[in-house]
């Protein structure tokens, strides 16, 4: 892909001719205005390329019961682990707060 640039000024004097070669060359072509680029040209159909690229996959629906569909993401983690003992270690290990 050729970089094509061109000022404002430019592109008022020849919006014809720089639609025309964007169409017929697929390039894209940035526009400036004092030196900075403010706009880009690009074919319709290119346009439409990139916001179909751009757009996030959907995330797949969770099969039945949302509760269960979590429940079930770490499921092997806790298969075979006695939860109750894990928890009291757990609330062991925490220092005790202190009594006002």
């Amino acid at each position: 892909m050729v970089v094509k640039i061109m000022p404002i000024s430019d592109l008022r004097r020849k919006t014809s001719d720089v639609i025309q070669a964007v169409q017929e060359s697929g390039d894209a072509v940035y526009i400036t205005q004092h030196g900075r680029p403010i706009v880009v040209l690009v074919d319709y159909a290119r346009y439409e390329r990139l916001l179909r690229e751009l757009q996030p996959a959907a995330a797949p629906e969770p099969p039945g019961n949302y509760t269960d569909y979590l429940a079930g993401l770490h499921r092997e983690i806790w298969e075979g682990l006695d939860t109750d003992a894990y928890l009291e270690q757990e609330r062991d290990a925490w220092p005790a707060s202190p009594m006002p």
